[in-house]
């Protein structure tokens, strides 16, 4: 489903890893969406609901830990969730160190 959305920028402030990192929120309902930069796209994600294939990201520090990694619209433009899963289980990362390097090489 469609939604509109509109793009900001993280605080310079954020401790996340995410500063000054560009996203998306849902206009309606004022939801985080996904971040509106080249991190976690893979043409070989599955597609999302838009066609295109989704991005990569992780549940953020104020989710339950491990922090678990799915697929959202690269977009930002439908609502499309899907969990990474491996061998039947949610992948997940265990570490806020591994969660920085992967950032660092663009998959998250």
């Amino acid at each position: 489903m469609r939604k509109p959305s509109k793009s900001f920028t993280t605080r310079h402030s954020n401790r996340n890893g995410n500063a000054g990192r560009p996203y998306y929120k849902c206009q309606p309902c004022n939801k985080f969406l996904c971040f509106a930069d080249s991190r976690g796209n893979n043409p070989g994600n599955p597609p999302c609901d838009c066609g295109v294939s989704s991005k990569t990201q992780v549940a953020g520090k104020e989710k339950k830990v491990p922090r678990g990694v799915h697929y959202v619209c690269r977009l930002g433009k439908c609502d499309f969730y899907k969990p990474c899963v491996e061998n039947g289980k949610q992948v997940a990362v265990e570490s806020d160190d591994l969660v920085h390097r992967l950032a660092m090489l663009s998959i998250l």
